[in-house]
Formats: C-alpha cells, sequence, structure tokens
C-alpha cells in the first residue's frame, strides 16, 4: 500500500491507495487524534476549493494579539465531518430505519463543505463587503464552490448535491422525510457539529479562555432520535444539559475573551483599513487572465476560489502607489503596533466621530461595535431537545425547562450583556492620541469641548 501525507497546521492528512480501490482518508488530528474518512471526502480534499482553506486562519486576526490561534478552516472542517460521522454512527444504533449510505455521504460532505465560501480573515470579509453595499454571508459562497466541485464528482447525484447544499445552507427540511428531519440539525443548528467542532478547536489553540468540564462532543455519545410533531429531531440525554449549557456559556466566554476582545477588534479595524485602501487605490485580484476589485469578488466563484489570507502579502508587495497607507498598517500589524483604544461609550458616536475626523482632515478616530449576549439570553433561544429513560425501556422526551429543573446546580463561567462602542485612534503620535482622548472623554463627561 503507498501512502503519502499532507500536514497543515495541527492537521496530518495521510492518503493511503490500493490497485482494487479508492481508500478512505486518514487524519492526525491536534484535538481528536488519528480519525478515518471516508473516501469520497477524501476527493473533495485534493480539490483546489478545498485546499485554499488550509490559507484561511480560523480566527482570523486574532493571532496579532493571541499568538497560537493560527489554526485553520481546513482543520475544522475536517474536524466537523469526524464529528458528523461519529454523530450518525451513534443515532444509527437505535433507529427503526438505519442510515444508508447514500444519507451518510450528504451529511458527511455538508459538514466538511460548510465553510467552504469564508473569505480572508474569517467573518471580517463579510464586514468588508457589506461596507459597500452587498449583503453576503460566506455561506452563499459555500453553496456555490461547492456545487461547482461536487459537479465534478462521480460519485454524487444531482439530487445528492441539491440536498448536501440545502443542509449547508440550513433549510434542507423540505428535501427529507419526516423521520429524517433530525439530519437538518447535525451541520446547522443550535447543537450541531460545526459549533462543537471550533469551541474545541479553539479552546486547544487559545488555551486559558475555557476549561471545559468534559469535551464537548461527549454530548453526542448519547444522541438519540426522537418524534416531535411526527417529525424525527435530535435529542440529548437529560444528564447531559449541563454540558450542552457550558457550550453555550464557552462560546459567549470566547466572545468576551477573544472573538471581541478590544485589542482584536482594533486589529479588526486596522485589517478593514487595508482592503478599503486597496479598493480605493483600484486594486485588482488577478488570476489566470481574470480580475475583479476584492468588494466583488465574492460574485465570481472561478476567482474567489484562490483568494486567501496571503491576499495581505500581495497588496504588501503592490507597485500601487496609493497603496502607501495600505502598506504602512500591514507593517503595523506585522510588528503588533494596533491602533490605541481611547474611550469607549454606551452608544453609537459615528456621527460625532465623522465630525471629528473632518475637522483633523484625516480618518484619526475609528469605532468598533462589541456586543456580546449573556450565556442566559443566548440559551433561552436554544432549539433542543433532552430526552430520559422511561418505562418498559422506551424514552421520554424532556423541554429545555426541565432539563434544566433535573439538573439542579449547573455552572458555569459567564459575564451579562455586553453592548459597547470602542473607539481607536490611528495615529501612533502619543499627542494626536492625546487630543483624540481629551476630546472624547469630554464628550463621554457631557461637556463638548474642542481639541
Amino acid at each position: 500500500m503507498e501512502r503519502s501525507s499532507i500536514r497543515s497546521g495541527g492537521i496530518g492528512v495521510a492518503i493511503s491507495k490500493t490497485e482494487m480501490e479508492p481508500s478512505d482518508l486518514t487524519v492526525q488530528d491536534a484535538v481528536y487524534g488519528t480519525f478515518h474518512l471516508p473516501s469520497y471526502v477524501r476527493a473533495v480534499v485534493a480539490s483546489e476549493e478545498f485546499t485554499r482553506l488550509k490559507h484561511l486562519k480560523q480566527l482570523g486576526v486574532s493571532n496579532v494579539v493571541f499568538e497560537t490561534a493560527l489554526h485553520t478552516r481546513y482543520d475544522h472542517s475536517l474536524g466537523a465531518c469526524y464529528l458528523a460521522g461519529s454523530l450518525l454512527k451513534e443515532v444509527n444504533k437505535t433507529l427503526d430505519k438505519p442510515i444508508t449510505e447514500d444519507e451518510r455521504k450528504c451529511v458527511m460532505l455538508a459538514a466538511v463543505l460548510h465553510d467552504l465560501g469564508h473569505g480572508p480573515f474569517s467573518h471580517l470579509w463579510e464586514k468588508f463587503v457589506e461596507a459597500y453595499g452587498a449583503h453576503w454571508r460566506h455561506e452563499r459562497s459555500s453553496v456555490e464552490l461547492a456545487r461547482n466541485l461536487l459537479d465534478r464528482m462521480e460519485v454524487v447525484s444531482e439530487k445528492q448535491i441539491n440536498l448536501i447544499c440545502a443542509l449547508i445552507r440550513g433549510d434542507a427540511s423540505e428535501l427529507l422525510d419526516a423521520d429524517r428531519q433530525f439530519m437538518t440539525q447535525i451541520v446547522s443548528s443550535d447543537v450541531d457539529v460545526d459549533r462543537c467542532d471550533y469551541l474545541q478547536r479553539d479552546a486547544h489553540s487559545v488555551p486559558g479562555i475555557i476549561k471545559p468540564s468534559r469535551p464537548f462532543r461527549r454530548m453526542f455519545d448519547r444522541v438519540r432520535v426522537v418524534t416531535v410533531q411526527g417529525k424525527g429531531q435530535l435529542a440529548y440525554h437529560w444528564e447531559d444539559y449541563p454540558l450542552v449549557y457550558e457550550m453555550a456559556c464557552a462560546r459567549q466566554m470566547f466572545h468576551c475573551r477573544c472573538y471581541q476582545d478590544p485589542k482584536v477588534l482594533g486589529a479588526e479595524l486596522m485589517m478593514l483599513d487595508v482592503m478599503h485602501e486597496a479598493e480605493q487605490a483600484g486594486f485588482r485580484f488577478l488570476r489566470n487572465g481574470h480580475s475583479e476589485q476584492l468588494s466583488k469578488i465574492h460574485g465570481k466563484p472561478d476567482l474567489f476560489k484562490y483568494l486567501d489570507d496571503n491576499i495581505i502579502g500581495e497588496l504588501a508587495s503592490s507597485n500601487l502607489p496609493q497603496l502607501q497607507r495600505a502598506r504602512g498598517i500591514i507593517n503595523r500589524l506585522q510588528n503588533k503596533d494596533l491602533y490605541e483604544e481611547i474611550v469607549r461609550f454606551s452608544i453609537d458616536m459615528t456621527k460625532e466621530i465623522k465630525e471629528y475626523n473632518c475637522q483633523q482632515r484625516e480618518p484619526i478616530v475609528v469605532q468598533a461595535v462589541r456586543y456580546i449576549k449573556s450565556a442566559q439570553q443566548w440559551f433561552s433561544s436554544f432549539n433542543v431537545t433532552f430526552y430520559k429513560p422511561g418505562t418498559d425501556g422506551g424514552i421520554d422526551i424532556v423541554s429545555l425547562e426541565e432539563a434544566r429543573d433535573l439538573n439542579q446546580s449547573v455552572t458555569c463561567e459567564s459575564v451579562d450583556e455586553i453592548e459597547e462602542y470602542i473607539m481607536y485612534c490611528t495615529s501612533v503620535d502619543p499627542e494626536v492620541q492625546r487630543r483624540a482622548r481629551h476630546h472624547f472623554t469630554h464628550l463621554l463627561n457631557g461637556t463638548t469641548m474642542g481639541s
């Protein structure tokens, strides 16, 4: 047997080849150890579209603040696929009508392809595109790129492709029979393999943010399918309620201490400024004789599939004279010389910032919005079902409230809702920073003064 290895971030991928049939994909993962994925996943992993994910960091520019945050969408996608397979295996133990290989294929491919359409620097790219009037989300490009990729594969039918894309979008209900509705919850729901993997993976790569009592994936060890209003739904053992709630707390804590850490938000503003400078300078992303503006490239899948975090290097090396400010910001990011936080408000100060910058004749002050729901706010809207063993070997459905009551003491670290507007000074000049802080501090105190 011939074996070749590929390694990216914390994941190694070994592809075995035999003369008789395609082999499974063996993955050495930093979070789950060694696991195996079906041969049709191997074909996806080898594609240009999927290989691109090796160059998309999961946490965008967070590594500027948290140096170990270098894991990628590639790592995460393989991890989510592994969890999907594990969940399906557990569910199949108790189903009267076992999951077919075709159904398993659709769920596994949806899991591995669900993040295919992310732009550079994670969710930051959605903010960038939105600034130019386009309401775009990465799921749209995930479906476009997945369809293009799957159309080239002989092992999936058009019907299966439609289901895979619907599972990625989260609107697959109409394509599934009532007893198969649980499949819609595996890749895209309040408790799904996507969220389970990224929280475990983020915790592994950025240690010290959360300390789970158990790996979140353990909630899948006792998952069952129950019938609710005539439809098959995933249900979790009532004793796993604390772990499900802990995952909600973990998500909130990561937003508080990492995803929306004030320094990370400042770094995101810097990267957005780089992209806006590139847009104003007329920079066009070029591949294979075709080019497009960065703000519009999501509309061209054949170009978008080449766009990744390495765009920062292309901008830094561009000879466009109008990119001088962008190159300066890139240099600051690389040296961790971030925008200086000057003050925080509880209200939006966009108008006041615009007026101040007009007075200064340059963008001295920029603003980030920091909004984080409390864990209880987020968890109260969860659409999740629990069960407990019933009489005669059956099971009884338990509501969210009942599961909470059955678990008398559920504790995990959490903070209250956070909503604030953080202002940063873009200048490295201490005097400019002082004047900006002085001006907005007086605004905060209700005594507006000029600088």
